[in-house]
């Protein structure tokens, strides 16, 4: 408020200064009702000048003698245009006009790329574009504020949170395990093809009662659903092929959209110089399909499958022993989903689904098996009740059932041919079926709000959870807000942990409070955002010497992102960064120490130069502090096993080196003409680019001599520069 008193006053006293013979133009701006309408910008183009209305709708301002041309805006209204005689009382009378609801964006932390209003919007163009993301939507997330990325992996961590933490969800449907390679700490890449890719929304907290079941992030994919199109594309590069297509079978009614991607990065693993790490190439492989039938102008039914595959054997170190280590996994999703209008405004949507997943792995003695069924449906209304209100309810059900069978270590720190084994079955259930209902408002003026809660009840331990959640968006005429949002997110606990032998079947879910707050401008040239959130974290899992696992784990992760993105020109760029501090007790930490995964700082600078018409050069630097890890600083010596066993620091009490990567891209498009019985192309592309330019050997892990004496570094996945060329052509 006070900003606009001084903008009013500084107005005013410019053109008090600047007025010869002024006269004094008085009035008050009032709505329909006779109501003040305070803080109403009035601006006189052609002298220049301008003032704001105070709380009473009241303005002054002086003008030379004669007729002036008045424009009148605020927020809510209708713009008034008027002609007015310097020096004649007026009443100036503005027209309601709302702003529609959906045009504002409530929700905390929804930070996005594309798009002036609609919120965290990350396009395919968008995930394709980003200099060093592999076209692959986790990969070109890093670059994002609200995502730590202690490492080179794919997986989402979100604001000190674990990736488990965070909600993946495809088309409405919950997807477990959405990454390639994946292993203790995430995945490499995604499943889920770009080409696939519509949009995807990114909370890094505070999010609607909509999503549930997690504590950190949501990420919200939707995928393509063209209507006529019938184009196909194929694409190459050192490490793979992909093709994909969108077809109307029956213009209007009947379409297809599908996708299939390889990987297969032996020759790339060759130029890279680390062809004999592995045993066998890492190979992968996903697809997508999609059929659309539109019944009617309003409905439309959509069955979709995706299927993913990888397959990788390398010898690996872990504590003092290298082995063979095989990893075999299957996933697959089917889905069935209706949409439709009631009544000519309220939408709904309705879907269920199947999920099948299989993992195997072996590491010498070691090695499990892991299956998940999940099954889920979900029930969605969104009623716009008018321009200043909407409501959203529904209901989500999940079931999902778990199965690992294994040998495992019986002791953590003993891998050593010969140690101990366990054998362990974990068989756990769980049924989640959970309401919500969440209303945005238009309270007063340019306050918005979203009010909504969600009850889920978790069959294992029998137990229901309530989350209330608020948000509060306040817009600062037509290019700034402020927001404030809290809510309270619950999140069951992991298969594993509930072993009724080794592990707690009465566990708890685990919950986080979130309390957020942040400031946005924006315009046509660009935005920036800057937002300080807190998260508590209540009854983490932690060991516990009678009943194997318990409930009383707590932590915190707060800190502040920050966003500015902008445009000038044939340049384009952005520069997120993020501070964090986190802190949790988990599992067997004595105390509240530092996250393993929570890095302090992290810097992502993107830019996009428009050389040609043709011709596009990118960049992107990633900066991030090191993340903490517990130094060993002695062993001792088992001479029943003939081995050393390591004797630990304080935990997470050391930190890796920072990690910093500087990747470079260069695309030329191009079209094909007509000839050898094809058509004339569509837009193709051909891209040079070179990953870790500089060669920088960032950190991955450590690794000891038998004896624990002597430490080594084993260092990241893209340690020494390496190049990717590749095409893709449609037609």
């Amino acid at each position: 408020m006070i900003p606009r008193f001084l903008l009013a006053a500084a107005l005013a006293v410019i053109a008090c200064a600047g007025v010869a013979s002024a006269v004094p133009l008085t009035g008050q701006v009032v709505d329909r009702a006779g109501k003040p309408v305070e803080f109403a910008n009035l601006v006189v183009a052609a002298q220049k000048r301008g003032t704001v209305t105070d709380e009473q709708g009241r303005f002054e301002i002086d003008l030379p003698p004669g007729r002036h041309a008045i424009e009148v805006a605020q927020l809510g209204y209708r713009r008034l245009l008027v002609e007015v005689e310097a020096g004649t009382p007026l009443t100036l009378v503005l027209e309601d006009e709302p702003v529609p609801i959906g045009e504002v964006t409530v929700t905390a932390s929804t930070f996005g790329k594309s798009g002036k209003f609609e919120g965290a919007v990350v396009r395919r163009g968008d995930v394709i574009s980003t200099p060093g993301g592999a076209a692959d939507i986790f990969q070109s997330l890093r670059a994002l504020p609200g995502i730590n990325a202690p490492n080179e992996g794919a997986a989402v961590y979100v604001r000190g949170g674990h990736p488990r933490e965070t909600l993946i969800r495809v088309d409405g449907v919950e997807v477990g395990h959405p990454y390639h390679y994946e292993g203790a700490s995430g995945g490499l890449f995604s499943t889920v093809d770009s080409y696939m890719l519509k949009s995807a929304l990114f909370s890094s907290g505070g999010f609607g009662a909509r999503y549930g079941g997690v504590l950190s992030g949501v990420l919200d994919i939707e995928t393509q659903d063209p209507l006529n199109l019938r184009t196909v594309s194929v694409g190459a590069n050192l490490a793979g092929g992909t093709a994909a297509t969108s077809w109307a079978l029956i213009p209007d009614k009947l379409s297809f959209v599908g996708s299939v991607n390889h990987s297969v990065p032996a020759l790339l693993f060759k130029l890279y110089g680390s062809a004999s790490d592995y045993e066998t190439a890492p190979s992968s492989s996903n697809g997508f399909a999609k059929l659309i039938h539109r019944y009617s102008p309003t409905g439309r039914i959509t069955a979709s499958y995706l299927e993913a595959h990888d397959h990788v054997g390398l010898v690996a170190s872990h504590l003092n022993a290298a082995y063979l280590y095989d990893d075999v996994m299957a996933n697959h999703v089917g889905t069935l989903e209706v949409r439709d209008v009631l009544a000519g405004r309220m939408a709904w949507r309705g879907l269920v689904s199947r999920q099948s997943y299989d993992k195997r792995w072996s590491y010498g003695p070691f090695g499990a098996g892991q299956s998940e069924r999940t099954t889920q449906a979900n029930l969605d209304f969104d009623w716009p009740v008018s321009t200043r209100a909407e409501v959203s309810f529904g209901l989500n059900a999940r079931r999902r059932a778990t199965e690992i069978v294994g040998d495992f270590p019986a002791d953590s720190m003993d891998v050593q041919p010969g140690a101990p084994i366990r054998h362990q079955v974990t068989r756990p259930t769980l049924f989640y079926p959970g309401v919500y209902a969440e209303g945005r408002f238009r309270l007063w003026g340019p306050v918005y709000a979203t009010l909504g809660g969600r009850a889920d009840h978790l069959s294992r331990p029998d137990r229901w959870t309530t989350d209330p959640r608020a948000a509060l968006a306040w817009l600062i005429g037509t290019h700034q807000t402020v927001r404030v949002a809290a809510g309270r997110y619950h999140q069951p606990a992991d298969p594993e942990h509930l072993n009724p032998v080794y592990g707690n079947p009465d566990l708890g879910p685990l919950r986080a409070d979130h309390l957020i707050a942040g400031y946005e401008w924006r315009s046509e040239f660009g935005n920036m955002r800057v937002e300080g959130y807190r998260k508590v974290y209540h009854g983490l899992v932690t060991q516990d010497s009678v009943t194997f696992y318990s409930n009383r784990g707590h932590g915190y992760a707060r800190g502040i992102d920050a966003f500015v993105q902008g445009t000038y020109r044939a340049l384009s760029g952005w520069v997120s960064y993020g501070y964090l501090d986190t802190r949790r007790k988990e599992l067997d930490d004595p105390e509240e120490v530092p996250a393993a995964y929570g890095v302090r700082h992290t810097l992502s600078l993107v830019s996009q130069l428009r050389a040609t018409r043709s011709i596009t050069v990118g960049a992107r630097y990633t900066f991030s502090s090191g993340r903490p890890f517990t130094p060993v600083l002695a062993a001792t010596y088992d001479a029943k096993r003939g081995v050393w066993h390591p004797v630990y620091g304080d935990r997470h009490s050391a930190r890796f080196p920072d990690y910093q990567r500087l990747d470079v891209r260069l695309t030329k498009l191009f079209s094909i003409p007509a000839g050898a019985g094809l058509p004339a192309s569509g837009v193709c592309a051909f891209y040079i680019e070179g990953l870790n330019v500089l060669g920088v050997r960032n950190v991955l892990d450590y690794v000891y001599s038998p004896d624990y004496s002597i430490r080594y570094r084993t260092d990241s996945y893209f340690s020494r520069a390496m190049p990717v060329a590749g095409f893709t052509l449609s037609w």
